[in-house]
């Protein structure tokens, strides 16, 4: 069933995490697939996560989920942090932001 099926190209992000492990710069940090990682190849927690994780789990007051449209202010601030607040394509209202789940490349 699965004989006809071509193979996808190689993942482009992957790819650069593959020549990050070939390269031998020294002090070097694998930001390429979009997690931290230390010198060891593992992903830690870092204290300010657990920080944050303690405050929403302290202050949640619901288990409900957002809507498709994700949450407005996050999608606000997420343009105002990459463009400026003042930029043109903010204030003109050209931007358009998605709110997604991570890792789902």
């Amino acid at each position: 069933m699965f004989q006809q099926l071509e193979a996808a190209p190689p993942d482009a992000i992957l790819g650069l995490n593959e020549a990050f492990a070939r390269d031998t710069t020294e002090g070097k940090i694998n930001l390429t697939t979009g997690v931290y990682k230390d010198s060891t190849g593992t992903t830690p927690v870092l204290e300010c996560v657990k920080e944050a994780e303690r405050r929403l789990v302290e202050t949640e007051t619901s288990k409900g989920y957002l809507g498709i449209d994700g949450m407005k202010e996050f999608g606000d601030a997420a343009r105002g942090l990459l463009f400026g607040t003042d930029h043109e394509i903010n204030t003109s209202g050209r931007a358009a932001t998605i709110q997604a789940p991570g890792g789902t490349g």
